[in-house]
């Protein structure tokens, strides 16, 4: 049989209205008083504390027999990582043409979250979701670490060394700290055929409204590109790096320059 439209539980509201009482006597309440407040039973009142006790919402002190709401914290908002508006990689990959990425951090090591980009647009051979080791030879890992302070970037030398991935791969801890520099005062990271030979990469990293960095903002591109179009292109992603906690309505809405043709099917989301 269909139940009617607004029909309400006797017994759950009278389980929510012995709850409101408890929140609201910190000092506990018997059975006996729940039974006095409800106009019930001191049995009815025994089985609906009973029932608050078994779910975790409710305790017993046995020596006095009185009975206490336990503190249940709201739950947490999203973190400053979910918090993203993924609609910054669309906007991105739409300004320029490029393959985006949204990539966070988590610990010690950076991880790919999202990506844009049409079919048969190229990616960067060799990368991974997830980013140890190559840190130092990617603008997304250098964009992290330009940011976590030079204990962490020496920490992750000692941990990981610089691995020569090309004969362009930074392999001197001085080298990469003075890049790292660059980075900070540019608001963003490049790679240019670092990591993989005939690809560059630009990154800027991401800040939520607290200053915590949380990850960081990608493009990928060939290489024989990279010189005419990075001015503009760090443009493009600094801008929206600094929007991906906001509206989009904020950031000009041309971009600073037509990006490169890219014609094909339609653009598609594909998790690196």
């Amino acid at each position: 049989m269909a139940v009617e439209a607004g029909r309400t539980l006797k017994t759950a509201r009278a389980v929510l209205r012995v709850l409101s009482l408890l929140e609201q006597a910190p000092a506990g309440l018997s059975a006996a008083d729940i039974a006095e407040h409800l106009g019930r039973s001191a049995s009815t009142a025994g089985n609906l504390l009973n029932t608050l006790c078994a779910e975790g919402y409710a305790v017993r002190d046995e020596r006095t027999a009185c009975y206490y709401a336990v503190y249940r914290p709201a739950p947490a908002p999203p973190t400053t990582a979910d918090a993203i508006d993924l609609a910054v990689l669309d906007e991105l990959y739409g300004r320029t043409g490029e393959r985006a990425y949204l990539a966070t951090v988590e610990d010690d090591r950076v991880v790919v979250q999202d990506t844009r980009g049409r079919q048969g647009l190229p990616t960067v051979p060799g990368l991974r979701p997830t980013i140890r080791s190559e840190a130092h030879a990617l603008a997304v890992g250098k964009a992290v670490l330009a940011h976590r302070g030079a204990d962490a970037v020496r920490a992750y030398h000692d941990a990981h060394g610089l691995r020569a991935f090309t004969s362009r791969t930074i392999t001197d801890l001085d080298a990469l700290e003075r890049d790292l520099v660059g980075v900070r005062e540019r608001g963003a990271a490049g790679d240019d055929e670092e990591y993989a030979e005939g690809f560059s990469c630009l990154a800027a990293p991401l800040h939520g409204p607290d200053g915590v960095l949380v990850g960081a903002l990608a493009l990928s591109l060939p290489a024989r590109r990279y010189p005419e179009h990075r001015e503009r292109l760090v443009a493009d992603l600094t801008r929206l790096a600094e929007a991906a906690f906001g509206s989009l309505s904020a950031v000009p809405t041309e971009p600073s320059s037509p990006p490169p043709p890219a014609p094909g099917p339609e653009p598609e989301a594909a998790r690196t």
